[in-house]
């Protein structure tokens, strides 16, 4: 119910305040001119791409931020037109992504593009009225006056898409509102060329079209990064998948061989998983599935190879570690698996919170060994641990054999 009430309060201030400022500003034809090349910028530019701009929707993550290439001409228009036409802007901008791109995309409501309409157009709005200021000059002051007004855009947007999420599900976690490098870095890019293309609108509007390969590789970039993401990452855990850490394994064996090192391998296998999907359904899995992920990748080096193999089984393969050093890490991961909680929902109603355990066996080589070899090594040390009650860690007894 509060998310209803804060939506419309917001949709409703949108409006209210673009009608306010378009009525009272005073609109010339450079204005009108400036909003004609914006708006014609951005529909030929969804024209040409959308096709890409839906493929890199589709890979976007359920529940994740999505960040599209809008914002050059939404951020240009809130530095260079009145507040009025800057609102009116965003409005054309995104009506246009959703009749020609958004809605043909599973997953993607009608009620969330206008209130994300509504939140880019209040932005725009306060950003123009704070640069009213800046009269079309360049000053020595204009590159901190648009970095300044870059972060302004950036943190009213992500405040009221923020404020939506919290009354809808919860607070976010500290890592989904500060979202991730790679998605700031795309966002930034993205208003550093809406920055350009205000100073070019001012300067030479003819050039401004100048932006539009920019902009266009800049999607291409982050399309290529969710495909390759998508092909090398799984989706629940967000560790690598079997594939992917199968190759970044051996590549780390062959460096082994190479300066005959010692490699572990640790394979986690929880307990209990099918009993934990059959009771309390397979979204409580998939919450504990990313919690045991989120407790390896805290547990392990930058440079470990860690990735989920399948189901409930996890593999990290540890470079440069000994049987000694293996045993305590792996201990560590289990200590730290068993005190987890998983909150979940009950069919009946109310909440209970559970307790999540794994069974860990180790491996450890010195120099040139098979990936096999090694990982069924663990395997059946896996299996004198499940043999043993769960929640322990054995590892396999001496080292595997090297390759011949």
């Amino acid at each position: 119910m509060r998310v209803r009430v804060v939506v419309l309060v917001v949709d409703t201030a949108a409006v209210l305040l673009s009608v306010f400022a378009l009525t009272g500003s005073t609109i010339t034809a450079s204005d009108l001119l400036r909003f004609g090349l914006l708006a014609s910028m951005s529909v030929a530019y969804l024209e040409l791409t959308r096709q890409v701009e839906r493929r890199r929707r589709l890979f976007t993550e359920s529940g994740a931020t999505h960040i599209d290439v809008s914002s050059v001409w939404t951020f240009a228009g809130a530095v260079v037109l009145p507040p009025g036409l800057a609102a009116l802007l965003a409005a054309v901008v995104m009506w246009h992504l959703w009749m020609r791109s958004w809605r043909h995309v599973d997953g993607v409501r009608l009620h969330r593009i206008i209130y994300s309409t509504a939140a880019v157009g209040l932005t725009c709005v306060i950003v123009s009225m704070t640069l009213s200021a800046w009269h079309d000059e360049i000053t020595p002051n204009l590159v901190l006056l648009l970095a300044a007004a870059i972060v302004l855009y950036r943190v009213l947007n992500r405040l009221l898409i923020l404020l939506a999420l919290a009354l809808d599900s919860g607070l976010p976690s500290l890592s989904r509102i500060c979202g991730t490098a790679s998605a700031n870095a795309l966002e930034f890019s993205t208003l550093i060329l809406g920055a350009a293309t205000a100073v070019l609108l001012v300067q030479v509007p003819p050039l401004a079209v100048m932006v539009l390969p920019a902009v266009f590789l800049l999607q291409h970039r982050a399309l290529l990064k969710q495909l390759v993401e998508a092909a090398t990452i799984d989706t629940k855990t967000e560790l690598l998948n079997a594939g992917a850490w199968r190759q970044l394994a051996q590549r780390e064996l062959g460096r082994a061989e190479r300066h005959r090192s010692a490699t572990a391998v640790l394979v986690v296998d929880m307990d209990h998983f099918k009993r934990l999907n059959d009771t309390y359904g397979h979204l409580a899995g998939d919450d504990a599935l990313k919690l045991v992920g989120e407790a390896l990748s805290a547990e392990l080096r930058g440079y470990d190879a860690v990735g989920r193999f399948g189901g409930e089984e996890f593999v990290a393969l540890l470079p440069a570690v000994g049987a000694s050093t293996a045993a305590g890490v792996a201990e560590r991961i289990r200590a730290r698996i068993e005190a987890l909680r998983v909150t979940v929902e009950l069919r009946q109603g109310g909440v209970e919170t559970i307790q999540v355990t794994a069974s860990i066996g180790v491996a450890v080589a010195v120099g040139g060994v098979q990936l096999d070899d090694l990982l069924g090594a663990a395997d059946e040390a896996l299996y004198a641990a499940k043999g043993s009650g769960r929640n322990v860690v054995r590892q396999a007894p001496g080292l595997v054999a090297i390759a011949a």
